[in-house]
């Protein structure tokens, strides 16, 4: 069975990446971009770079215990199948969040001035 609670944190911290509106923008004040660059300091870019990297990780660190596990070393069964699923998991989700992202460009670039 998968653990929920890991599942949960791998998700939010993909979804960290798209991170949510300001508050500052919402109350109408202005703000400038550094504040826009969220609280850890990191800019949009950065966020999405970290979050791809944790999914390329998730990917590889499967991979590995597939093949070790193929290899014969004794491990445990639902390790190996926990770690797949959480990767598989992982991916969807960056699709998921790479399909909004392409959708609001789109739409964006759809609107006339």
């Amino acid at each position: 069975m998968i653990n929920p609670v890991t599942s949960i944190s791998s998700a939010t911290s993909l979804l960290g990446a798209v991170g949510p509106a300001p508050t500052s923008a919402l109350a109408g004040q202005t703000s400038s971009t550094s504040s826009m660059a969220g609280a850890s300091g990191q800019s949009f870019g950065q966020m999405l770079e970290s979050a791809i990297g944790q999914v390329n990780n998730a990917q590889l660190h499967a991979a590995d215990l597939r093949s070790r596990f193929a290899a014969g070393e004794p491990m445990d069964v639902h390790k190996v199948m926990i770690a797949g699923e959480e990767a598989s998991v992982a991916l969807n989700l960056a699709v998921q969040v790479r399909n909004k992202i392409t959708d609001g460009y789109t739409q964006l670039m759809q609107v006339s001035i």
